[in-house]
């Protein structure tokens, strides 16, 4: 892997304004990993911008090369507003040049933790946009047979045009390297471990015995992705015995809303207890989780609304143990592209000083109009954050 990112880097600048396809220049390079770079590009026909991925064919094995055309074939066939658009796929001998809409305001997790510091909770106009967008590109996918596998914040970029307001962001829904057409599957693993779905897991007595819902699992995450985009942190790191929160949600599941969120309005915690159904049979479509989710007034808690979900079954808040450091044993490969099933990630390029930043905890502002609903945790139990380690590209 160090020796493939080094070879990237090196052939990386080697490769600046190159023009491809005697329409796009290369401009600058905006990141590399282990089996390609991204680039800044511009058309020579009418000056605008793009994104270039390069990817190498050379060193690949059949298994490699069928993913990287899967990949191609699926998002080449996706047309949506909120999903990132593929323009153009141009080759030569030796590499792939993947020309992609350009997204100039990153991903939502940097988003996240931008914004994190001025307000730990998103602003509830700002979470309903941005989730009905990526729920609508969803749905697409799913409407046309694809599903996505690798949903989370850091899969989302967001693109905002020249003369609009900052905050006035259109979602994307990005990478499509775990991608699939069968709807049930027997790839387990594929996905970002924060965000898998239970069937996944060891602890699932049919895993790996029977095939998942490639949908209902897409359901889970979008769940999950929910909660980090209101509040900065994952519920869980993993959905696993192995994962004392976990564990605790699927023994009393109203502890989302009475331990782990109390700023959940009741409404939104229905919402999510259904998503975060341990069956994934009992999941609603994305469609559904649309439908449901445009009918809630308020996603979180006013002083009008219970702090507990059920009044006949208000019970003390229960107390959540330190998350553990033991993990499944199942086997987890992101979206790292075609990494040939070793779990290596492109992430590596990231900084070891961001990656401390990223898994530090954030604290909430004892001010803010929700304090009086916060449960107290150790510091170690707000270790179940967006992102549990490394930053991942959207691109790789």
């Amino acid at each position: 892997m160090v020796h493939q990112d080094t070879y990237w880097s090196q052939l990386s600048a080697s490769m600046v304004d190159k023009i491809v396809g005697q329409e796009f220049q290369l401009l600058e390079v905006l990141g590399h990993g282990a089996y390609g770079c991204l680039f800044l590009g511009q058309s020579l026909k009418d000056n605008s911008y793009v994104a270039v991925k390069v990817l190498t064919k050379s060193g690949l094995d059949l298994q490699q090369l069928q993913l990287q055309q899967l990949e191609i074939d699926i998002q080449t066939s996706l047309k949506h507003p909120n999903l990132l658009a593929l323009h153009r796929v141009i080759q030569d001998a030796d590499y792939i040049y993947m020309v992609m809409e350009l997204c100039d305001q990153g991903d939502l997790f940097d988003y996240v933790i931008r914004d994190q510091d001025e307000n730990s909770i998103r602003e509830e106009h700002i979470v309903k946009k941005l989730f009905c967008q990526i729920l609508d590109g969803v749905e697409s996918m799913h409407a046309n047979g694809v599903y996505h596998r690798d949903l989370k914040l850091e899969n989302i970029l967001l693109k905002c045009e020249d003369d609009e307001d900052e905050e006035d962001v259109t979602c994307k829904v990005a990478d499509f390297g775990l991608a699939t057409r069968e709807r049930y599957s027997m790839e387990f693993g594929c996905g970002s471990t924060s965000y898998l779905a239970p069937e996944h897991f060891d602890d699932d007595k049919q895993a790996e015995l029977v095939p998942y819902d490639a949908a209902a699992s897409d359901s889970w995450s979008l769940g999950v992705l929910l909660l980090a985009l209101m509040f900065g942190r994952n519920p869980w790191q993993e959905a696993s015995s192995a994962d004392p929160a976990f564990s605790e949600f699927k023994r009393v599941p109203s502890m989302l809303k009475e331990q782990l969120f109390p700023e959940l309005s009741t409404a939104t915690y229905r919402l999510l207890e259904s998503i975060l159904a341990i069956d994934g049979a009992d999941r609603p479509s994305v469609s559904e989780i649309k439908e449901q989710f445009l009918a809630i007034d308020r996603l979180y808690v006013d002083e009008e609304d219970d702090y507990y979900v059920d009044d006949n079954k208000k019970e003390s808040p229960v107390s959540i143990p330190t998350a553990s450091t033991k993990h499944s044993d199942i086997t987890s490969f992101d979206s790292a592209f075609f990494s040939g099933g070793t779990g290596s990630s492109w992430s590596d390029m990231v900084e070891e000083d961001e990656e401390a930043a990223l898994s530090k905890s954030i604290d909430f502002d004892s001010n803010h109009k929700h304090q009086h609903h916060y449960a107290q945790y150790d510091d170690e139990d707000t270790d179940m954050f967006v992102h549990s380690g490394e930053k991942e590209s959207w691109w790789l």
